[in-house]
């Protein structure tokens, strides 16, 4: 071997050497921070816990150490669990996100319609529904539906017999009234 091949294979030799010293002083540094990251955590674990320990104490809460290694286990056991349970509040959450303009729209719609139907009137119905007035007339009535039957002796009446009930003020002031309510249902003319 010649002399210039010899230098050139020390020369290789001393930058592969250079090399090895250069990873193994990364790994070095690479080990110090990593003492020191554990060297920190460690004392914020340490605060953490002491922290922890002095809340419960305050609130008077007993902890049993011995079920902390039963609860990771059963966290590990449920991994696939939790991932799922994850996937599904992701999947609700996109839902929400493409329902809420529907949601917002159904919303106005409604709103729109009620006022429509403020519009025709048709609350003017409900509110005409709820008067006490017509609330007893109705349970009057309804009443009355439920106890009268049809009864052939009762209700065989001569064309005399319903004259002389014409005479009682109460069947006249009913009468009277329900042919005033059906004049005031009748469509009229111009409703048509």
């Amino acid at each position: 071997m010649s002399e210039n091949n010899i230098q050139e294979q020390i020369a290789a030799l001393n930058r592969k050497m250079d090399l090895v010293l250069e990873s193994i002083e990364q790994q070095k540094r690479n080990r110090e921070e990593f003492d020191d990251l554990v060297s920190d955590l460690s004392i914020v674990a340490k605060d953490a816990f002491h922290h922890t320990v002095v809340m419960l104490d305050k609130s008077q809460v007993d902890f049993d150490h011995s079920g902390i290694p039963r609860l990771l286990i059963k966290l590990l056991q449920n991994v696939d669990t939790f991932n799922e349970m994850l996937e599904m509040l992701e999947s609700a959450k996109d839902f929400m996100k493409d329902v809420a303009p529907i949601l917002h729209q159904v919303g106005l719609d409604a709103v729109n319609k009620m006022n429509e139907f403020d519009q025709k009137g048709y609350f003017d119905i409900v509110r005409n529904l709820t008067h006490p007035d017509v609330i007893a007339a109705l349970a009057r009535t309804s009443k009355a539906l439920s106890e009268v039957k049809m009864d052939d002796k009762l209700d065989n009446r001569s064309l005399l017999g319903l004259l002389k009930q014409l005479n009682s003020p109460d069947v006249r002031r009913s009468l009277s009234y329900t042919l005033r309510l059906v004049e005031a249902m009748a469509p009229k003319k111009n409703e048509k």
